[in-house]
């Protein structure tokens, strides 16, 4: 007889994994190389709430808060300066509201600057990371294509997905 597979919930908390280094992960996925420009892609119901992070104080954008506390904070709090990376813009664009559905041009910085993603962004930086509520791949694939940038989408980041799966060495 076999014993019934446990949930994957279960099966993750039983394993051990390293914390969560933003570092390591760009270092093993994209292997950065100094002075490449990185930036964050959010998005937002209303993407000018990015103004002054206005945005979280609203306890239900969970995966916008982890792309600034674990991701653009840690990005200036040393990551780019060990890694030779330049940038660390964080943008937001209005929510999609469906996986790899069109992605809107406009966007908004924390200054409150609208911005192009498509003239202001895509074409100015070598690595741009999608911490969004539903899947970017697809439209994001495309324009790495047209504009030569390396990127990543993490949809749905959560408190499981960084200490299991974006952890692990």
């Amino acid at each position: 007889m076999t014993t019934p597979a446990l949930p994957v919930a279960e099966r993750i908390a039983a394993r051990t994994f390293p914390p969560f280094s933003l570092e390591r992960l760009l270092k093993t996925t994209f292997g950065p190389k100094p002075g490449q420009r990185i930036c964050i892609l959010i998005d937002l119901e209303n993407p000018a709430d990015i103004k002054d992070f206005a945005f979280l104080k609203d306890p239900t954008l969970t995966i916008q808060k982890h792309a600034v506390e674990s991701f653009h904070k840690a990005l200036h709090g040393g990551v780019m300066a060990s890694l030779g990376l330049t940038g660390g813009e964080i943008y937001a664009y209005r929510v999609t509201g469906g996986s790899n559905l069109d992605l809107p041009d406009e966007a908004f910085t924390p200054e409150g600057t609208q911005v192009s993603l498509s003239k202001d962004v895509y074409p100015n930086y070598d690595i741009i990371l999608c911490i969004s509520t539903y899947s970017a791949t697809a439209p994001l694939t495309a324009f790495a294509k047209q504009y030569g940038f390396r990127g990543a989408t993490l949809h749905g980041v959560n408190e499981v997905i960084l200490s299991s799966g974006l952890a692990v060495e």
